[in-house]
């Protein structure tokens, strides 16, 4: 399963039924789990570990330093999950001594073409990034959230779970659970509920409803009250868990910034 061209490192950890094409670049302190797949021309290095049944496509480069001018050659990682999809020429780089030490892509991702995975960047399962995406340093994406293609995420900017981000769009700031953010040619705004995406993942016309409620409510005055706004929903909410990951984003950081609608009448 190994072609005679790769190229494995001696203290690599190798699991069973691995394949490794030709021309392939495994470093010393890699982890391949088992059932991995890794084309030909792609170079794996630094402390990584690639989970069960990840399929790993040509010319993907992992694991290599961050491009951050304080790294000086620390030891930082790069762990990701099982059953992800990492295709053509896509890069996903370590972590940083100054924030967490580690970049961490979580179970069933799909990676598209050239798509970017940033120092310090912590990805939830089953999260897609279409071709081109790019994430900054310290960002976050939740689970289920899809970053559409050529669009481009700012520094420490958090995605919330099930969220859309419509392509060649730039998030200058944190998008809200469930939320569709959409800005071509423009900075990033809220269109409304990623309705579409609920559905798809069986949400009930009930938990859509509630969602797209609790949204009004939180944008339903002065962007200064959100904080103190979503404090009294989580009282009213806090046994129903959609809407409490949904508060919770906004409390767990409240400094930070929330991209709003453009219009908050067409929140819906």
């Amino acid at each position: 399963m190994i072609h005679p061209t790769a190229i494995i490192e001696d203290g690599a950890i190798i699991g069973q039924n691995v394949s490794v094409g030709p021309f392939s670049y495994i470093g010393k302190n890699v982890t391949l789990e088992e059932n991995v797949k890794v084309y030909a021309h792609v170079i794996i290095d630094g402390y990584t570990s690639i989970g069960t049944n990840t399929i790993i496509f040509p010319n993907a480069i992992i694991g290599m330093p961050p491009q951050d001018i304080k790294f000086k050659d620390e030891i930082t990682y790069v762990l990701i999950g099982k059953d992800c999809i990492i295709r053509e020429n896509v890069t996903i780089h370590s972590g940083t001594k100054q924030s967490k030490s580690v970049t961490k892509i979580g179970n069933n991702c799909f990676l598209m073409v050239d798509s970017h995975v940033a120092h310090d960047c912590e990805i939830g399962d089953n999260v897609i990034l279409i071709n081109q995406a790019t994430l900054a340093g310290h960002t976050t994406v939740g689970d289920y959230a899809i970053i559409g293609g050529l669009s481009a995420l700012h520094q420490h900017v958090r995605i919330g779970k099930h969220a859309f981000i419509a392509g060649m769009t730039g998030v200058e700031q944190d998008i809200l659970p469930y939320g569709l953010g959409k800005g071509i040619l423009r900075r990033c705004y809220l269109t409304g509920v990623n309705i579409t995406g609920l559905k798809r993942r069986n949400f009930s016309k009930e938990s859509i409803f509630l969602i797209q409620k609790v949204y009004k409510l939180i944008f339903d005055g002065p962007s200064s009250e959100i904080v103190d706004r979503a404090r009294s929903l989580s009282i009213e909410y806090k046994d129903i868990s959609e809407i409490n990951d949904l508060i919770q984003f906004i409390l767990e950081k409240p400094n930070r910034h929330i991209c709003h609608p453009n219009d908050k009448s067409i929140i819906k």
